[in-house]
């Protein structure tokens, strides 16, 4: 008898978790490298600096962007994780795929907007953050629709 349920969804979820886990990691490292930045700005010789620089009076808004789309990354991480292990854990139970339908969603809208920030402030938008922030929640709601078609 063959086993009932979205290998997609299963698959897609555990590279989920790590992707998580890694967005997890990166979004650490750009807190550091935020944090080092604004403590770097609010001494002398930073104000200074930005005072001699015509474009300095944009530095406030521009590390206010960085700060909300590294917040929106961490969130998105953690919820990568979490949809991650409910999708493994549930990949072949329909009565859970409309939760793991509005996770991978989640998941989703949190990238896009995360990215969006990012890309606002500067600092562009890596590959990587794209393909495990969107086109795997894309593949996770696919994977939970089919389970869904299931029931």
């Amino acid at each position: 008898m063959e086993e009932k349920g979205s290998k997609l969804l299963k698959v897609v979820s555990i590279i989920m978790m790590i992707g998580g886990i890694i967005g997890a990691v990166g979004s650490l490292i750009t807190t550091i490298l935020i944090a080092a930045g604004t403590a770097l700005l609010s001494t002398p010789e930073g104000q200074q600096a930005l005072a001699n620089n015509a474009n300095g009076q944009y530095v406030g808004p521009i590390m206010g962007l960085l700060w909300v789309g590294t917040i929106l990354l961490i969130a998105g991480s953690v919820f990568e994780i979490i949809a991650g292990v409910k999708g493994k854990n549930n990949w072949n139970n329909p009565a859970q795929a409309q939760t793991l339908l509005v996770f991978g969603i989640i998941c989703a809208v949190l990238s896009v907007a995360g990215n969006v920030f990012f890309a606002t402030g500067g600092a562009g938008v890596q590959v990587v953050t794209i393909i495990t922030g969107l086109v795997l929640p894309v593949l996770y709601i696919i994977g939970a629709v089919q389970l869904k078609n299931q029931a």
